[in-house]
């Protein structure tokens, strides 16, 4: 073959390779989008605007949630009517009596300090009780919660004897809402032993079951209860029991 003739033929074969080859190339670039790969770049790029908004955002976010959170602190005040008999178990009648009392509350979320306050006429005491109390489960004073008290109560009474008695107590309080505003509550304070020197020894205990209604942040609330006082002098061979039992009514406010 002459040397002409191998040139021809090579040229003719390359031209019969470009198409292919084109194609070839134009598949590769087309399947590797760099568009791709550049969105990917801009959605991780961090900027200066950027962090800016955000922190704008968070802080509008915080303002909302300040302006429309509750209020960690919560306040209550309370006034009970008491119709009650005295039983002092010495063979006696049974005789009745009404007594009034109040109560205020204040929470700072789960934890909060009352006291309470009864000027009993009728049984010739006044009661001054302090609380600290610990909300272990619920989340208002208007929610189903079970709180946990520890308080003093002191007793100062003008008959028998004039005295003052100082008593510790634990107490555990039940709260459960049944329906939305109807829900139903049991209390139940153990006062610890003490000595006293017109009484002797003096322990006591005081159980609670009742039911309330709320309107908003009022309640209406009604119970029975029952308190016993025992207490033991050196001279005496039995225990002198002081039992006071009845109803206890009265309305609460939250606020």
């Amino acid at each position: 073959m002459s040397r002409f003739s191998s040139l021809l033929l090579s040229c003719i074969i390359v031209f019969l390779a470009l198409p292919a080859a084109a194609g070839s190339s134009s598949h590769w670039i087309s399947d590797y989008d760099f568009t791709k790969r550049t969105a990917a770049r801009e959605q991780g790029r961090w900027s200066l605007s950027d962090w800016l908004a955000i922190k704008d955002r968070n802080r509008q976010m915080d303002m909302w949630l300040s302006m429309n959170s509750p209020s960690p602190f919560e306040f209550m005040l309370g006034a009970s009517y008491l119709s009650y008999q005295t039983d002092l178990h010495d063979g006696t009648d049974k005789t009745s009596h009404i007594s009034y009392s109040g109560e205020i509350a204040g929470w700072a979320q789960l934890v909060g300090l009352s006291a309470e306050y009864e000027h009993n006429a009728a049984d010739h005491f006044t009661d001054l009780t302090g609380l600290f109390n610990l909300r272990v489960f619920g989340n208002s004073v208007q929610n189903s919660a079970l709180i946990l008290s520890y308080g003093l109560r002191t007793r100062e009474m003008t008959e028998p004897v004039e005295t003052k008695l100082a008593q510790q107590f634990g107490q555990a309080e039940l709260l459960l809402y049944i329906f939305k505003y109807f829900g139903v509550n049991g209390k139940y304070r153990y006062f610890l032993p003490t000595s006293n020197d017109d009484l002797g020894d003096v322990k006591g205990d005081y159980t609670e079951v009742g039911a309330f209604i709320d309107f908003k942040a009022l309640r209406i609330f009604g119970a029975w209860y029952k308190e016993n006082q025992k207490n033991q002098t050196p001279a005496a061979t039995s225990e002198t029991l002081t039992e006071r039992s009845g109803v206890r009514s009265g309305i609460k406010i939250f606020f």
